[in-house]
């Protein structure tokens, strides 16, 4: 009796294997590093810093010059999780302590009295010096004096102005209110701003907390030089809170980081940019036609080789003229670290290409009458990509620390703007470290940032080495 058989169909075969999907050289290479749990934490890490500086303006609790000069060396805020209202009624709101100085010389701070008033300007423009004025006395008309003085000088405004007067009664109206910790807002006037009117307020704070929350509106910023905008993703609309303290000039060390992340972080993708393609070109140029061109390229790349590379970048930012924006000596530092970088890989590239060129389809694409160009643009350098991806993973570590160091030395980008190596030049204080370590914390970030590069690149050399284990 014949065997029974039983016709497979394309889903059964592929289930017994009697058949093979195919699996592109991309999708292999993904599916190998998803195996490289190192590599997958330094991606996620990199993700989460280049979305911060991308959305710098916005995770930033204020702009990159926001500066308050009474609270230089501003310790730490620390948040209570559960207010406790007039009531004695307990409920989950967040919140900091207005602080003010304690000791000028030591720079100790203390929170503000409980009977306390504040007026905090709502600035309607980026880069204007906002108005934060605080009055502690005992006695109610001494406060509400203090706060009409301070309004008054803000906002240019005579002493008899009808403004005053109303201000005057808003202040005695929230005093008298039971509740003890409340917020108004008061118009001053309205001013004409870029064609239209545009009103100016002043926030009138009783108590000395600042609440916290998500999606506030602050310090207005200009979103990637779009559109102006005040939404911040967290912090206190009325200001006071130093998530990781305030540097020597009263300035917020969490949003002076963030913004930083911007130069420090850019700075190694754009150096590679301009350095692989110098690199690359003149290592398969080299490589491609030998001799003489060969001779003098690789010359040229060893005598770049040859300076200490430190040396070599102090010596070429000394060059530039002093008085550049800060946007000029981005961009030079860029230039500087490109040209130090590209030698090495030159000589990389030209040894590959010297044991391409001979293989049969180099041959094949010179017998069909191509171009020197595109034999080695489209099918020698081709053949390196594997490999340039590995070298870029390295690379860009070197470029931030290499920005870093220039910023650290004063060579680098300078105030107001902001990076991580110049905001860690304040280290060069003993002081500073031994009484305010919260301003080391960009070194932290330029460490975190490194290793997450280097374990990404591991990851990708696992990926695509025919030969790992992975």
């Amino acid at each position: 009796m014949a065997a029974d058989t039983q016709v497979k169909t394309p889903d059964t075969a592929l289930k017994e294997g009697l058949e093979t999907q195919g699996e592109s050289l991309v999708q292999l290479y993904i599916r190998r590093f998803r195996r490289h749990t190192l590599g997958k934490v330094g991606l996620g890490i990199l993700i989460v810093l280049y979305l911060g500086a991308i959305f710098a303006d916005f995770f930033a609790p204020y702009t990159m010059t926001w500066t308050d000069k009474k609270k230089s060396f501003h310790p730490r805020s620390h948040i209570k999780w559960v207010y406790e209202d007039e009531t004695g009624k307990r409920r989950f709101r967040p919140y900091s302590y207005e602080q003010i100085i304690e000791n000028v010389a030591f720079k100790t701070y203390q929170a503000i009295p409980e009977h306390s008033l504040r007026a905090i300007s709502v600035e309607t423009l980026p880069y204007f010096d906002e108005l934060r004025s605080v009055a502690v006395d005992e006695s109610r008309e001494a406060r509400r004096n203090k706060i009409v003085q301070d309004v008054s000088k803000k906002y240019s405004l005579s002493g008899n102005a009808e403004v005053l007067g109303r201000l005057s009664a808003e202040i005695d109206r929230l005093e008298a209110a039971p509740e003890k910790d409340l917020t108004v807002r008061f118009r001053v006037d309205t001013v004409q701003q870029n064609g239209r009117e545009v009103p100016r307020d002043v926030l009138l704070v009783k108590g000395n907390k600042n609440f916290l929350g998500f999606f506030f509106r602050g310090v207005p910023y200009k979103f990637w030089a779009i559109f102006t905008t005040d939404v911040h993703f967290f912090g206190s609309p009325t200001g006071g809170y130093y998530f990781l303290g305030g540097d020597q000039l009263g300035r917020d060390v969490t949003s002076r980081l963030i913004h930083g992340s911007r130069i420090s972080l850019s700075v190694g993708l754009l150096g590679i940019m301009v350095s692989f393609v110098i690199g690359i070109l003149i290592g398969g140029i080299a490589g491609y036609f030998g001799g003489v061109i060969d001779l003098v390229l690789m010359r040229f790349a060893e005598v770049i080789l040859s300076f200490p590379s430190l040396i070599l970048l102090f010596a070429l930012r000394a060059t530039f003229p002093p008085g550049l924006s800060s946007v000029q000596v981005y961009l030079l530092i860029v230039l500087i670290l490109s040209f130090i970088g590209w030698a090495g890989l030159a000589r990389i590239i030209r040894g590959m290409v010297l044991s391409l060129k001979n293989e049969e389809f180099v041959l094949s694409a010179r017998a069909m009458g191509l171009s020197n160009l595109k034999i080695i643009v489209k099918h020698i350098l081709r053949n390196t990509v594997s490999f340039l991806i590995i070298q870029a993973t390295i690379t860009i570590p070197q470029y931030i620390l290499g920005e870093s160091g220039l910023s650290f030395l004063g060579l680098g980008i300078t105030d107001p703007q902001s990076s991580w190596g110049l905001m860690l030049s304040v280290g060069r204080n003993t002081r500073f470290i031994r009484d305010f370590p919260w301003l080391l914390i960009p070194g932290f970030f330029i460490f975190l940032a490194i290793m997450a590069w280097n374990f990404f690149g591991d990851g990708i050399r696992d990926a695509v080495d025919p030969h790992s284990k992975q």
